[in-house]
């Protein structure tokens, strides 16, 4: 790993493989986006998972809805980097498809929240009476066929 400088923040950066296919070539990737973005203040709130990856701008835009409606619909927000190479599964399922959202670990939303759309779901999922819709993204599936 190596350190790059840019704008005021200092990224770490990694070299891997590209594929299986071509262990010559390397990619230079920035730092995981992986991880706590913010908890609740009581314990246990839903936790709502953010499939992303550096870059995604429709990710941001998530998140902010997220955030607006954190006060009044308590939650964690748990970042998943769909490029960390523990993360290969969710990469295969969600590559065209990030933003993606699971609530509790189950399938939310993908592309677009709206913060009515937030409060629903957070209080259904409150209530006990959320389901995962239908629609969730699997684009290892499709690719297969």
């Amino acid at each position: 790993p190596s350190l790059s400088l840019y704008g005021s923040n200092i990224l770490r950066t990694s070299a891997r493989p590209m594929s299986e296919n071509e262990p010559g070539r390397r990619v230079f990737r920035k730092a995981s986006v992986s991880g706590e973005v913010y908890r609740a203040p009581s314990a246990g709130a839903p936790v709502v998972s953010l499939f992303t990856k550096e870059g995604c701008t429709l990710c941001d835009k998530v998140k902010d809805v997220l955030q607006s409606v954190s006060d009044e619909h308590p939650h964690d927000l748990v970042a998943v980097d769909i490029n960390d190479e523990d993360n290969r599964i969710w990469f295969d399922k969600y590559k065209y498809d990030i933003p993606v959202l699971h609530l509790n670990g189950a399938y939310w939303a993908k592309h677009r929240l709206t913060a009515e759309g937030a409060k629903a779901a957070l209080t259904e999922v409150g209530e006990g009476t959320f389901e995962s819709p239908h629609g969730e993204p699997d684009a290892a599936r499709l690719e297969k066929r």
